[in-house]
């Protein structure tokens, strides 16, 4: 790899009051064997299906009919415009590092449409559904909904996948459209004379604070795209969108804790409501103390993701427990069959991210890999072109994944994240570098005025064995931290063969000397089968234990577990139905791990037997309804003392 500092700077959004600064993703490359194929299905099935089948939907008919003048004739619901402005993000960081000509085609044949529709309207406004469906009602006003119409999503939507579009091709086409659309809104909304118009769904926050980045850096965009493109008028924007909120009690356009409406942002501490909406918010106010340094925004994040963290999150990363409304239930609801929405998920990994960010501190990343080898990938079927909307703990065989949905939020919320996965593997700061994630790649990072190659090869998730080559273009000294997951009791990190001594800062070993090109790190980490056991205040789980093996959690599927070895039927289907493989663990049970290269591209799987001797397989919780359609469950049967002490800041612990 070549180091271009200047460029690859510019093709990250960096705010200024980062602690640590983030790599984008051109700057590394990843050869893994767990994740390159996951990758590539990514790239050569699933963006292609996503697009097809929302062209399949009418959702790319829409902006036609605007762009020719029809009425009255939208396909599909209110937010598909902006389900395909995600979907164009996702794919703009794929082909930041994996230049595709025929996907890059299809990309910009629907910004042509997405300009032409804009183009129609005259004044830089684009919503297809309230164009078509509700002419005269923008913003939800005058007999609308915004809370349905999406207006202000949609727009956000748009304006996220211009600016990563932009920084991935170069191209300005759709940046110009989202900063017209952007410009409309600032001169609109904000305190009186203007409007009182905040999103009635959460998202539009960041995405602008993206766009407020990108004018601070390269101002003269605005001269080659011939439009007004000023950083102050979208930082003024987010602000009153932050601080306004929580004022429009009876406004039929929003509807109070559903949409994080009911109370100012800065005074919540509770995550309430429509979960996907909060933690796209939260990922939204950390944002905004990104760019201002104001630390009240950063505090009352800290203490909604404490919450959602500590008394709100289910085991496998996932939020969002009550089927109603999609929302966050009261503290310590985590029903076996919680709601658990992919884009919830996906939205509190944006949200750990900026925390990250803004802290350096390993828990957000902690939190951010679960989600990740958990309820993202759990999300997208191995073949890559089904999906789950809801990722329970248990079923009774009726929960499949889909070939799409007549909401089909998540996919475009999973080809957000994955193809952003290699920006999240590295950081640095002044000090130094962070290994943030255990996955085989490479990288250059400028430490002060040094550049530094790190390249990482191991078999992560299913070894803890992790080897790291630290490469400085001449010696220099710097710090370099490793983290140390929260799961990982023990672990040991030699350096050049050499036993190493390090320090425990914030959830990272940080090793500080004198590095020379080619030096060899050895990472040790612990990965035994753990049994965890939960917050005793959770009812639902009183008197179980979930399997967990790394970052990764385990479940037994009937297919695995109807028959013994040698045939013999250990449970009837009906039975599996009505007691969905209740199966009680002894209270010490003794596990085998074994590798099978032919379980998909490999995976490590798990072998016990139960307190009646009967065996058990346990397979990772991501492949479950991979292979056949039957029950499941992750929370078995376990009698154990649950000790009462030591729960500060837990929602999960090893059971000793």
């Amino acid at each position: 790899m070549t180091f271009e500092a200047t460029r690859l700077n510019k093709k990250t959004t960096t705010y200024k009051y980062q602690t640590v600064n983030n790599v984008p993703v051109q700057a590394v490359r990843i050869q893994d064997a767990f994740w390159e194929p996951k990758l590539k299905v990514l790239h050569e099935v699933t963006a292609y299906d996503v697009l097809h089948k929302f062209e399949n939907d009418g959702a790319l008919r829409n902006f036609d009919f605007v762009a020719e003048g029809t009425v009255g004739f939208h396909s599909g619901e209110p937010w598909f415009d902006g389900l395909v402005y995600e979907t164009i993000r996702g794919i703009s960081d794929i082909l930041a590092v994996s230049p595709d000509e025929r996907l890059d085609g299809k990309v910009d044949g629907i910004i042509e449409k997405i300009v032409r529709a804009q183009e129609a309207g005259g004044d830089g406004y684009i919503n297809t559904y309230t164009q078509l469906d509700r002419p005269g009602q923008r913003w939800g006003e005058n007999g609308g909904f915004l809370r349905w119409q999406h207006d202000v999503y949609n727009a956000g939507c748009l304006i996220e996948a211009a600016v990563h579009h932009y920084k991935a091709t170069g191209k300005t086409s759709l940046l110009k459209a989202a900063v017209r659309f952007a410009n409309h809104m600032s001169g609109i909304m904000g305190p009186p004379p203007k409007r009182n118009i905040v999103p009635a769904h959460s998202l539009p926050e960041e995405a602008v604070l993206k766009l407020y980045q990108l004018a601070l850096d390269e101002p003269e965009l605005g001269a080659a795209m011939q439009v007004p493109f000023i950083a102050s008028d979208y930082l003024e924007l987010v602000t009153f969108w932050i601080r306004n909120r929580g004022n429009h009690e009876g406004r039929y356009s929003h509807g109070g804790e559903y949409a994080q409406d009911h109370k100012p942002v800065l005074e919540q501490e509770e995550a309430v409501g429509h979960a996907v909406r909060a933690t796209l918010l939260y990922t939204g106010l950390t944002a905004l103390y990104l760019c201002t340094g104001e630390k009240l925004y950063l505090e009352t994040a800290r203490k909604l993701w404490d919450n959602i963290s500590y008394q709100k999150s289910h085991i496998t990363g996932g939020v969002g427990a009550v089927h109603h409304d999609e929302k966050f239930g009261a503290n310590y609801e985590l029903p076996d069959n919680g709601y658990l929405e992919t884009c919830a998920g996906v939205g509190m990994g944006f949200f750990s991210w900026n925390l990250f960010l803004a802290t350096g501190e390993s828990r957000y990343i902690d939190k951010l890999e679960t989600i990740i080898y958990n309820i993202v990938l759990a999300g997208r079927s191995m073949d890559g072109h089904k999906y789950f909307y809801e990722n329970p703990l248990v079923s009774k065989g009726g929960h499949n994944r889909w070939e799409w949905h007549s909401c089909p939020c998540c996919p475009p919320m999973i080809m957000k994240l994955l193809p952003e996965l290699a920006s999240y593997i590295y950081a640095y700061d002044g000090k130094g570098a962070f290994v943030n994630l255990y996955i085989g790649s490479e990288s250059e990072l400028l430490i002060g005025d040094v550049p530094v190659t790190i390249k990482q090869q191991t078999n992560y998730p299913w070894s803890g064995a992790v080897g790291i080559t630290v490469t400085p273009e001449r010696k220099a000294q710097f710090d370099l931290r490793l983290r140390i997951p929260e799961w990982c009791g023990q672990y040991v990190i030699r350096v050049n063969d050499q036993a190493a001594d390090s320090e425990l800062e914030n959830g990272y070993a940080v090793l500080n000397r004198v590095w020379s090109p080619g030096d060899r790190i050895q990472l040790e980490l612990d990965m035994p089968v753990h049994l965890v056991e939960v917050h005793p205040n959770v009812k639902t789980h009183a008197d179980k234990a979930a399997i967990r093996r790394g970052p990764v959690l385990y479940c037994l599927e009937s297919v695995d577990n109807e028959k013994a070895e040698n045939g013999t039927i250990l449970y009837s289907r009906e039975a599996l139905r009505v007691n969905h493989m209740d199966r009680k663990l002894p209270l010490q049970p003794v596990f085998e791990k074994k590798h099978d290269d032919g379980f998909f591209d490999g995976a490590v799987l798990i072998r016990t037997t139960d307190a009646d001797g009967r065996p058990i397989t346990a397979v990772p919780y991501p492949y479950w309804n991979n292979r056949s359609r039957g029950t499941m469950v992750l929370w078995l049967k376990h009698e154990h003392t649950v000790r009462q002490e030591g729960w500060e800041n837990k929602l999960y612990r090893i059971i000793e």
